[in-house]
C-alpha cells in the first residue's frame, strides 16, 4: 500500500531537516504531526498502524534513517560541524526521489534495532550462564541477518530494490526539471 499524502510530507520534512532549514526537533515534531500518528521516529515501529500490516512499508524505514542523521539528546540543526557527509546527502536525496516516485517499497522487513536493547530477563540470565556467548551469538545473528538483508536487491540504491527502477526514476526527477508547477 503506497500513501502518497504521508511520502509526500515526509520528502518534505526530511529535504528540510537534511538542509539545515528544521532542527532535530522541529523535524520531529512534524512527523510526529504529519506521518507517524504523534508516535517519534524512533519508537514509530511499536505503533499500532506500523503493527497492523496496513501500514505504507516504508514510513519505518525511513523514520529509522531520519532518526539516525541527527543527535537527539539536543536540539540542532545539520549545519556546521553537524552538516551531513556528501555521500550522506546523496542517499537522502534518493531517498525522497523515491517517497515521491510511487514505487512500491520491495525489499523484505528488516529489524534493524540492536538485539540487546530487546533482552529480557531469558537473555540476560542465560547471557550470565554461559558467560556471555548467548549475548555473542544474538549479535552474530542479528549481523548475519544484516548481510542476508542486502542481498535482497541492489543495496547501494536502497530504497530502489533494483538499479533499473533508480535510473528510471532519475528520468522523473519532481524536482528542478525544467517544468513549472502553479
Amino acid at each position: 500500500m503506497i500513501d502518497h499524502e504521508r511520502r509526500k510530507k515526509l520528502a518534505l520534512h526530511l529535504r528540510h531537516l537534511s538542509a539545515g532549514l528544521l532542527s532535530n526537533d522541529d523535524f520531529e515534531e512534524a512527523v510526529r504531526e504529519d506521518v507517524s500518528q504523534d508516535w517519534l521516529p524512533e519508537q514509530y515501529y511499536r505503533s499500532k498502524q506500523a503493527k497492523s500490516g496496513n501500514d505504507d512499508p516504508i514510513i519505518g524505514p525511513m523514520l529509522e534513517l531520519c532518526w539516525g542523521l541527527y543527535d537527539d539528546t539536543r536540539n540542532h540543526r545539520l549545519v556546521k560541524s553537524d552538516a551531513l557527509t556528501a555521500d550522506a546527502l546523496k542517499i537522502i536525496a534518493r531517498c525522497i526521489l523515491f517517497l515521491h516516485s510511487g514505487k512500491e517499497y520491495e525489499w523484505p522487513h528488516l529489524d534493524s534495532n540492536d538485539p540487546v536493547l530487546r533482552f529480557s530477563l531469558k537473555d540476560f540470565i542465560l547471557s550470565i550462564i554461559t558467560i556471555g556467548h548467548h549475548f555473542r551469538d544474538k549479535r552474530e545473528q542479528h549481523i548475519i541477518s544484516w548481510y542476508e538483508w542486502q542481498k535482497s536487491g541492489d543495496y547501494d540504491v536502497w530504497p530502489f530494490l533494483r538499479l533499473i527502477d533508480y535510473e528510471q526514476q532519475l528520468t522523473k526527477q519532481p524536482f528542478l526539471n525544467g517544468k513549472r508547477v502553479s
